[in-house]
Order: C-alpha cells, then structure tokens, then sequence
C-alpha cells in the first residue's frame, strides 16, 4: 500500500514557533491564538495564517487570507472574559496596523492540512489501483511517479498581497473551544456600506 504525506503541512495540535514566540510576548492570548489559528485554517478555512505581535500594543493578531484574491484580514483571537481590551487598545491595534510594513509581516505557516482543492486535484491524479496489492492509494499520488511536482492544471492562482488596515475580526474563544467572530471597522458604517460575507 501507498501512503504518502502532504509535504507541508503541521501537526495540528502542535505549536509553531511563531505561536511560541507569541505566547511569551503575550500570555492572556496564548490559548485564544492557538485555538483561533486551528479554527481559521481548519474550519473556516482561511489560508496563507501567520501569528504577530503588533508593536507597542502588547497585542497579537492573526493575519491570513479568507480567500487567496482578497487582501490580508487581521483577526484579534480573546479569551471569552477578557477585561483587558479597552478603547484605548483597539486605537493602538488600529493605528500599529497603519504601520505596519510588508517587511514586518512574517512569512505564512505551512498549511495545517491540504486544502480542498488539493485533495480534488490528488483524488484526480491518484485514481490508480496499486500494482504490488491491489489497493487504492485514497487520492494520494504515487512518490515514485513524480506527479507530486506537477502543477495545478487551472494555472497560478493569483494572491493579494496587500493588507486590510480599516478592520479587524475579534475572535472570541469560549471555553469549550468554540470561536465567535465580530468585525470591528474604523469610525462608524451604515449596513449597506458593509459587503455580506
């Protein structure tokens, strides 16, 4: 039988350097962000995640992409009873998001598994039954056929780079695991000057 791995993928219940450092630098969000983190890349499926500390706010945020041809969104991972995020906190997190350069945003995590896509495309390309058992090898290439190294067949998608710095999501994280998301955007917008997600 076959078995291959995704080549870049975490284990998703171990912590990344990124997280460890996060977790030194801010303590109160060390359960949020890991929990946040697995959320967004597992469940909600968002993609390109890495974990910052905002300068001079004591605050971290998870940047990614909800999908790859929108810009960059910041979500702000909370304990559920968190006094500690004040008025004056969301103006520093807003205006250290202004700040914010391209050379400060780390590179992205490895993914925490395949996406969707991947596994349609793998499904495609593994329909193939074993020679040596007879087995199928579930959707996942043959290493010894090189067909790990082909491209997608629908071309380079094309990935916005830039950075959403009018608003962020607050992730609150309750104690059974489960994640609320609330959108909070500079000053004050009517309903319909904000796009239904």
């Amino acid at each position: 039988m076959t078995i291959d791995v995704a080549p870049r993928t975490l284990d998703p219940l171990a912590r990344t350097q990124q997280e460890e450092e996060i977790i030194a630098a801010c303590p109160l969000q060390a359960g949020p962000v890991h929990t946040t983190l697995r959320d967004l890349a597992l469940s909600v499926e968002w993609s390109d995640l890495r974990v910052l500390e905002l300068a001079s706010t004591g605050w971290a945020i998870i940047l990614g992409h909800k999908r790859r041809h929108e810009p960059l969104r910041a979500v702000l991972p909370l304990p559920l009873h968190t006094t500690a995020l004040r008025p004056s906190s969301l103006r520093a997190i807003f205006q250290a998001l202004e700040a914010l350069s391209d050379d400060d945003i780390p590179h992205a995590l490895p993914d925490f598994a395949p996406s969707v896509e991947e596994l349609q495309e793998r499904a495609q390309r593994g329909k193939q039954v074993s020679q040596t058992d007879g087995t199928r090898n579930v959707g996942l290439p043959d290493p010894t056929d090189g067909e790990e190294n082909t491209p997608p067949a629908h071309g380079p998608e094309v990935i916005n780079k830039s950075l959403d710095r009018d608003m962020i999501y607050v992730a609150i994280v309750t104690t059974d695991s489960t994640v609320v998301y609330y959108k909070l955007t500079k000053g004050i917008k009517k309903p319909a000057d904000i796009p239904d997600e």
